[in-house]
């Protein structure tokens, strides 16, 4: 999941689509603006001081990663729900984060333009990606482990080979910020990407070309998920639509309405495919069934908006974490959030 923020004025012609994007994107600033971060009390893994942007779990499911704006990684127990260690060498907020192949290493991305490799058995930082010049906001790494593709405000992707630490492609294509991104095959040959130019693209990254652009929002496009089998993308924007699309053709199979009152910022599918998962805004995480495109359940919990959401890898939970600084662990059949042990 990637952090939220507002783009620089659009330069094009002002439709009324793009002047329905400037008024959503201009309530999500005052929303953020005016609603300080605090702990609750009773929540279910708290250490991190400020919102959290990025989550993810390990492959054996035993670990969480954390990335916040508090300009810190956090690793946790996910059993215990625990914190292990804190990784700090950012110089800004954090926005993602993902593991790598071996589950003991890990990768996030910040404000500072900086992908930073950690090593998980050491809390220490490996090395540096360099090569963005505006926050690194999205991370995702292949299946086969082998790539790692970033995308930045600086309204560009970078694919990079994560044995040489280079960058392999740079896409160029979107007009404004690029919010988050996902390969679309497990060697990490296509991918992507949602921006607040109101679009997705689709990416040859060995042509380093623009395949499709797939329109139909009319507010920014914030966030962006894959199924497990590559054959869906689902896209949620700042009014709140989740849309579902083919992933091979680009064609739109769909519109998943009456899930959420606010700003969708973060999506993920669970491992069997069957199910999407959206956080939001107003606080709620909906489960919604890919089929039918109908909310399941809902989960509630948070004080304030849900940026960041994962399942574990045997799709029974579900993590999710926001501006209310906290991290909550839900039971995904019943939907209740489970306490900590």
């Amino acid at each position: 999941m990637t952090g939220i923020g507002i783009s620089p004025a659009h330069r094009a012609p002002f439709t009324r689509s793009r002047w329905r994007a400037v008024r959503a994107a201009a309530r999500l600033a005052a929303a953020l603006l005016v609603a300080a971060p605090f702990a609750p009390v009773h929540a279910d893994m708290a250490g991190h001081g400020a919102t959290i942007n990025g989550l993810a779990v390990s492959p054996d499911g035993k670990r969480l990663l954390s990335a916040s704006w508090d300009y810190t990684v956090r690793l946790w127990d996910l059993a215990a729900q625990a914190e292990i260690k804190v990784l700090e060498g950012h110089a800004a907020s954090v926005n993602a984060v993902v593991f790598g192949s071996d589950g003991n290493t890990a990768y996030s991305g910040s404000w500072d333009q900086k992908i930073i490799e950690w090593d998980l058995a050491t809390g220490k930082e490996r090395r540096r990606f360099e090569g963005h010049v505006n926050s690194v906001s999205s991370l995702a790494r292949s299946r086969d482990g082998k790539r790692l593709i970033s995308a930045s405000w600086d309204r560009t992707l970078r694919v990079w080979d994560l044995a040489a630490g280079k960058t392999i492609a740079a896409l160029n294509g979107h007009t404004q910020n690029v919010m988050q991104t996902a390969f679309l095959d497990a060697e990490g040959t296509r991918a992507v990407s949602s921006g607040y130019d109101l679009t997705l693209r689709v990416w040859d990254v060995a042509g380093a070309r623009e395949l499709a652009v797939l329109r139909g929002h009319e507010t920014s496009v914030n966030a962006v998920a894959v199924s497990p089998d590559f054959k869906l993308v689902a896209s949620g924007s700042v009014e709140g639509e989740i849309r579902l699309w083919d992933a091979a053709q680009g064609k739109l199979l769909g519109v998943m309405e009456g899930g959420h009152r606010g700003f969708v910022a973060s999506l993920a599918f669970s491992p069997d495919g069957r199910h999407l998962a959206s956080g939001s805004g107003d606080r709620s995480i909906v489960l919604w069934n890919v089929v039918t495109r109908d909310p399941v359940r809902r989960f509630v919990g948070h004080e304030k908006g849900v940026f960041a959401i994962a399942f574990t890898p045997d799709g029974k939970r579900l993590v999710s974490g926001g501006f209310d600084t906290v991290i909550k662990l839900w039971d995904v059949e019943t939907g209740q959030a489970l306490p900590n042990r």
